[in-house]
Order: structure tokens, then sequence, then C-alpha cells
């Protein structure tokens, strides 16, 4: 078959295979790290601990920080104080999210999972 972009024949099954090598690497990075989230939404009790827990939830991961939604200004507060202790926990659990840093937000007043 002659692709009237290039011109030139091309077996079609080829471009196929090349095209789903490309889709299954990126699929899977991205598949890998979507669990490794889920995981840590899962554990982040058990990261932050019972009380703090409680209130607060990860948000999100945006250009390698982890942000974390609270229900309160107080919960805040109180997670800073133990901020380098989550993020040491957070990167030895999940070093594939290349989490680097956290930020705290307040949140809707829904951040519990409970």
């Amino acid at each position: 078959e002659v692709h009237w972009y290039t011109g030139y024949a091309m077996d079609d099954s080829r471009v196929k295979k090349a095209s789903e090598l490309l889709s299954a690497f990126f699929d899977s990075e991205i598949a890998a790290k979507g669990a490794s989230y889920v995981e840590l939404s899962d554990s982040w009790r058990s990261i932050a601990g019972a009380r703090l827990g409680d209130h607060s939830r990860p948000k999100e991961i945006r250009h390698n920080m982890l942000i974390v939604e609270a229900e309160h200004s107080g919960w805040i507060q109180l997670l800073q104080l133990h901020q380098e202790k989550i993020l040491a926990e957070v990167q030895r659990r999940y070093p594939d999210l290349g989490i680097k840093s956290i930020s705290f937000v307040i949140g809707n007043g829904q951040a519990s999972r409970n």
C-alpha cells in the first residue's frame, strides 16, 4: 500500500507493531504509577497515623509534589509537624511516584475517607 504522505510503500503490520510497542510502554508506566497512587491513597492512614489520616487524604501529585487535603487548618499544622516523617515514608514505600515534597491544602470538609 502506498501512503499519500510518504509516497513509499509501507507494510501496515510493521507500523502497527511499532505503535503497539509504544502504546504498551507508556500505558504500563502510567498504569504502574496509577496503581502506586491508589496504594498510597489506601495506606494514607498508616503513613500519616490514624489521627491525622482520618482528617486528611492525598489529593493529587503535581510536579513531584504530593498535595494533601486536610479538613481544617489545625490539621494542616499538625501534618506540618510530621511532614518530614510522612515524606520519608511515602518516598520509601512508593519511590516510583517520584515525590520530592508535600504541600497541604484545606479541603471542602470531606477529606476523611471514613
